[in-house]
């Protein structure tokens, strides 16, 4: 489904403390798509959400593709891709051109063989992350 599709439903994301980059995030997420972002309540971890997700029939959450789930066979959830655009968080990594530490290249050059091959256009991230 689209980021969009979602505008009407209750997103529910507990633990994003106002004013943090995560909260930054989220907050252009909607505005970009018309969405309700809730970020009440504290963040006690996966499995409490996802039951807190599974026992109520209005509340859905975001979680990243690669995240590694496992859920009793009698939890009622689904994974929806999000697609045409699909929302991005950008973790960043601070080059400097003096840092010359023999890690950060190979680092760097894993993330860029290993993530994932979208074509320009499919992705959204928030404008501050923008090139």
């Amino acid at each position: 489904m689209r980021p969009a599709d979602l505008a009407g439903h209750r997103i529910w994301m507990p633990g994003i403390v106002p004013g943090t980059e995560w909260a930054t995030f989220y907050d252009e997420l909607a505005a970009a798509f018309g969405l309700t972002v809730e970020v009440t309540g504290p963040d006690f971890g996966i499995e409490p959400l996802l039951d807190t997700i599974a026992d109520s029939a209005g509340l859905v959450t975001f979680v990243g593709e690669l995240t590694r789930l496992v859920w009793p066979a009698d939890v009622d959830l689904r994974r929806i891709p999000l697609r045409d655009p699909v929302p991005v968080y950008p973790h960043a990594l601070v080059c400097r051109a003096d840092n010359t530490h023999p890690t950060l290249a190979a680092l760097r050059e894993h993330l860029t063989r290993t993530r994932p091959h979208r074509p320009d256009g499919a992705v959204w991230a928030p404008a501050w992350a923008r090139r």
